[in-house]
């Protein structure tokens, strides 16, 4: 988790524009989306090492075609200038290396069995393949995907992200140029507020009083009923409980499970104070609207409608569901802090990367072609130009490209990866209609949840594969 002091507003300077797509939370009753959704889009992020190595003179491959694999085609066709760039490193490429560049649109849910199955059978479907981390652990540990350490020297990729590739051992064994520097925060309704004369959420950021207890003070002001007939029609919050419980416990500095002692930690004291808190935003001050049957579609909707003040959600979430759909005037702020905490969480809940599956020849050079491909010098310009589009002024703008800390997991893998998350939905998911508390719920999943990851981290489940 990164813990990123408050900034005051600031414009940065940028060029060139770019989006890259990635995983997404959400589920059809967990932390995962329905299986027949397909994950949404994220900007691009991070820091980037600046070495420049000396070119050495590039292998020949014959002609080879290089397979990319994406949940989503992920072909440069458009008219964009990040387009026309991507197209242009593709044709040096294969140019120096005498490949054709080929790109894979592979269902999201099938990626992993279609990357094991295919490695068994001798023949990887592809030289390159993106996954979110929660898969890339079941794969690692079964043996089905390459180390890398030896191919990584002199790499452009910043050391904090070549070590977030580790995945709880010494090899690395994904490849990323960078990572959300700001993931996920709070979205709020400006003018529920103004009509309301309270403090809005960035003001109330602007002086270091943003927290949980603000949010609180204002979710309780603004559940009311407008037009008088007796039911609220207007909510303080609205969001799913998988999202509440990620946020809450990283804003008060919790791990769901700790890669270094490999524990599931959703225990720990500041993980229970966390939920206990969500517990009590639902049944106690019942300052939450209730989702109709679907987690993760719903809570958007309401806050696009206009009903909702306060919204929790991540950035790759704003196209689609937000920008098009907004009756009102909006902002973009980070979520609130933890009472005692001194600076804003910015919880990193998936690292999807690509990886090199087992088999694949000349892997040294697959490793170079990615980085080529790999628009380095740009990515800090691509995400200003890209939340410029996205975002409604220039203070959610400051807010989102305010970066700091070190790359971490929060949640040890999700989407079907070591199985953790999943055993806490289940507890919070039980919250909204209060039929349990956090710490009887939690005391009937936590051996489960250690069960979970220790089958994935023995690399029982990717063997049951073949």
């Amino acid at each position: 988790m990164k813990q990123i002091k408050k900034m005051k507003p600031m414009l940065m300077t940028v060029t060139a524009a770019m989006m890259i797509m990635s995983g997404c939370s959400g589920n059809n009753g967990g932390n995962t989306p329905a299986a027949t959704d397909a994950p949404a889009t994220e900007a691009p992020v991070a820091s980037v090492a600046p070495t420049e190595v000396p070119e050495e003179p590039a292998p020949d491959l014959g002609g080879r075609e290089i397979r990319i694999s994406h949940w989503w085609d992920a072909t440069p066709v458009g008219d964009s200038e990040a387009d026309e760039l991507a197209r242009e490193r593709i044709k040096k490429v294969e140019e120096k290396y005498n490949v054709k560049i080929k790109y894979l649109n592979t269902e999201y849910w099938s990626t992993s069995e279609k990357l094991s199955s295919s490695v068994l059978a001798g023949d990887p479907f592809a030289e390159i393949v993106r996954l979110p981390d929660g898969f890339i652990w079941g794969l690692t540990n079964g043996g089905f995907l390459t180390p890398l350490n030896d191919y990584l020297n002199n790499s452009r990729i910043a050391p904090d992200v070549i070590e977030s590739m580790k995945f709880g051992g010494e090899q690395v064994f994904g490849l990323e140029g960078w990572y959300n520097a700001n993931d996920s925060g709070m979205y709020y309704n400006k003018r529920i507020f103004k009509e309301a004369g309270l403090q809005d959420p960035q003001q109330l950021m602007d002086a270091d009083n943003w927290n949980w207890n603000t949010m609180l003070d204002a979710a309780k002001k603004l559940t009311v009923d407008n037009n008088g007939d007796g039911k609220v029609d207007q909510y303080g919050l609205a969001g799913a409980h998988y999202i509440f419980s990620e946020q809450l416990i990283a804003s008060n500095g919790g791990l769901i499970y700790e890669e270094a002692t490999k524990k599931v930690s959703f225990d720990s004291p500041a993980a229970m104070e966390a939920l206990n808190f969500e517990y009590e935003l639902y049944n106690t001050h019942k300052v939450v609207k209730e989702n109709e049957g679907n987690d993760w579609e719903d809570p958007a909707k309401y806050f696009a409608e206009g009903n909702i003040a306060m919204y929790p959600g991540g950035l790759w979430e704003i196209e689609g569901r937000l920008t098009d759909k907004m009756k009102d005037e909006w902002g973009y702020v980070y979520f609130p802090k933890a009472p005692n905490a001194t600076s804003y969480s910015d919880p990193l809940g998936q690292t999807a990367a690509y990886v090199i599956p087992k088999g694949v020849k000349d892997a040294e050079a697959i490793v170079k072609i990615w980085e080529e491909l790999q628009d380095f010098d740009n990515w800090e310009g691509n995400r200003k130009l890209w939340l410029e589009n996205v975002l409604p002024d220039d203070t959610s703008i400051a807010n989102a490209m305010n970066e700091a800390g070190k790359v971490q997991r929060v949640f040890g893998g999700r989407f079907g990866g070591l199985g953790v998350k999943e055993q806490l939905d289940s507890v919070t998911g039980k919250f909204v209609k209060g039929e349990v508390t956090p710490s009887t719920g939690v005391a009937q999943v936590i051996a489960a949840a250690q069960a979970a990851a220790d089958k994935v981290l023995s690399g029982e489940v990717e063997e049951k594969k073949e």
